[in-house]
């Protein structure tokens, strides 16, 4: 137990949520998502437009802000699971505050280059791998009353920052790209004052884990896998979340914004060129206010018998969506797109981590869920280099019909050969 958890055990009896400052933890939570919100026009933004690079080394560099988070995920869990979990939160945003106003500074002065970029990305995801482990286990701690109401309240912060900092973004063309940077690293450096008032509820001591660093991810991942392929329900949903990483996480991050950068002159200059920031910010609002309104559905919906069979509606629908985006069309009908893929996304998001949660056996959850989250990210960073190379090849409109494609295959073997069409509440 650390000296902060022993002097919150012994404070004056208060309201739950003053005494875990559980206000502050969903300040750092929003904060946190609203300057990554930001970061995930702007970083796209800084790579194609502002440096020019070409389709290759755009899908490196996003993979350069994935990679950290998928070899280091387990690892910043194993660490949240023996630390200050308060802590880490807290020189997290300060870290991030750093590299944000380094960045700023980079692009205010005129002396960005890829590499300083690829370092910056590194960087963020190597923090973002041990904080976000860490912002998790601190909820449970500090939630004020029940943990799923706290859960619920955490993904409203996180959905509403994230859309905050995308609003931002369209505000390039007024404020300039530094202001923006500055102005992210500004909200970063408050939101670690906030995790610093935070005060979770202690803990028992770390559970004893035999073999080291090394021994617990080995067993986190066999125990995990072999729970997980022993079900017929959480098997063919990681599968999906394997086939979402790859196809659509990639597509996301490489192939969608080069199609949005189509539809301008290749020859903007000057202040001009902060349209397509604009651009990229009103298009990826559109993807995550769909995601918010079909994940608000569903909590007001709430039983929803045919699960399996919603969850692989939703994957065919982003697939659909990716195929028509292969066409010539207005940029208008080109957002709606987005949005309805969105709305997919949100649905999609939700119940297949419901469903691993729901199927899987009591002691093995957080395992199996560390897979899932794991397939997911995995096939990101492999995404958007083999996404890159192909637009770089053939163009970005022609190179989306693979995840397009790639994904109707998935779901369709999926739906064909496993259970989760059939599946009903109550079966597994």
């Amino acid at each position: 137990m650390s000296a902060s958890d022993a002097t919150d055990a012994g404070s004056p009896k208060a309201p739950a949520d003053a005494q875990t400052g559980f206000p502050s933890y969903l300040f750092t939570q929003g904060a946190w998502f609203l300057a990554f919100g930001l970061q995930m026009v702007l970083f796209p933004y800084l790579v194609r437009v502002v440096l020019q690079e070409d389709e290759i080394r755009f899908g490196l560099a996003q993979m350069s802000l994935q990679l950290p988070t998928v070899l280091l995920i387990l690892l910043g869990g194993y660490a949240a699971d023996r630390t200050d979990t308060r802590r880490v939160v807290q020189i997290g945003c300060a870290l991030c505050a750093a590299s944000f106003l380094g960045l700023g500074v980079f692009v205010a002065g005129g002396h960005l280059t890829y590499a300083t970029l690829i370092l910056y990305a590194l960087g963020i995801g190597t923090i973002g791998a041990f904080v976000t482990p860490a912002r998790d286990a601190l909820l449970s701690r500090v939630a004020p009353g029940g943990v799923q109401q706290a859960v619920g309240m955490a993904s409203l912060a996180q959905f509403g920052g994230q859309i905050l900092g995308m609003a931002a973004a369209t505000a390039a063309p007024i404020l300039g790209l530094p202001a923006l940077l500055f102005g992210q690293a500004a909200m970063m450096a408050v939101a670690a004052g906030a995790a610093s008032r935070v005060r979770p509820r202690p803990t028992g001591p770390p559970r004893i884990r035999e073999g080291g660093v090394l021994g617990f991810v080995a067993s986190e991942i066999s125990g995990g896998f072999r729970a997980a392929a022993a079900s017929p329900v959480i098997a063919p949903v990681i599968l999906c979340a394997i086939g979402m990483g790859i196809c659509f996480m990639g597509a996301f991050a490489v192939l969608l914004p080069l199609i949005v950068q189509s539809y301008f002159p290749a020859d903007l200059a000057g202040p001009e060129r902060t349209r397509i920031a604009t651009a990229l910010g009103v298009f990826s609002l559109t993807f995550w206010i769909g995601s918010i309104l079909s994940a608000t559905v569903l909590l007001r919906v709430g039983h929803i018998r045919r699960k399996g069979r919603v969850y692989l509606a939703s994957l065919f629908t982003g697939a659909s969506v990716l195929v028509l985006c292969s066409l010539p069309m207005p940029f208008w009908l080109l957002c709606g797109l987005n949005f309805v893929w969105g709305l997919g996304g949100g649905v999609a998001m939700t119940l297949g981590r419901g469903l691993v949660q729901q199927y899987a056996p009591p002691d093995k959850v957080a395992r199996i869920l560390s897979i899932f989250t794991l397939g997911t990210m995995g096939g990101a960073p492999a995404g958007a280099v083999l996404y890159g190379v192909l637009a770089h090849a053939i163009g970005p409109h022609a190179a989306i019909l693979f995840p397009g494609l790639g994904m109707l295959v998935i779901v369709t073997a999926v739906a064909l050969r496993s259970q989760l069409w059939s599946l009903a509440e109550g079966e597994g």
